[in-house]
């Protein structure tokens, strides 16, 4: 077999993501739906997920984006997450990596941490947040 017949994925296809559990920068496939951390070794989703109905989960993890569309009612312990946009209803603790995006009409109970959070007027809160970068951990 010729060496040119490899599929190695050049720079364009490949993106960087941080890890939802050791917080380090790793370089991953652009199409790859779940890796293994190289750092801490722990299995990370990175695809995008989409509710529209209700949903009760104990945890909801991704590297990817989580949306909760108008009729979206999720209720969890957890959102573990690389951004979040609410147009229905959330309930629990929200740590997003990436932005947190709330719509006019979403209701968000529970405590948020995230770098940017922005909120549509009318918009129903409920919880304490901590927004902007996380401080350097101490050595």
């Amino acid at each position: 077999m010729a060496a040119n017949e490899y599929n190695v994925p050049s720079p364009d296809d490949r993106t960087t993501i941080i890890c939802l559990y050791c917080d380090r920068a790793q370089e991953v496939g652009r199409k790859a739906m779940s890796v293994t951390c190289k750092f801490c070794h722990k299995p990370l989703r990175l695809e995008d997920l989409r509710f529209k109905e209700y949903q009760a989960r104990r945890v909801i993890d991704t590297c990817g984006m989580v949306t909760v569309e108008k009729k979206g009612n999720v209720v969890t312990d957890k959102v573990n997450c690389g951004g979040l946009i609410v147009r229905g209803k959330l309930k629990g603790k929200i740590v997003s990596r990436g932005p947190v995006l709330i719509g006019p009409e979403a209701e968000v109970k529970g405590d948020v941490s995230a770098p940017v959070l922005a909120v549509g007027a009318g918009a129903i809160l409920d919880g304490q947040y901590a927004i902007g970068p996380k401080p350097p951990a101490a050595t």
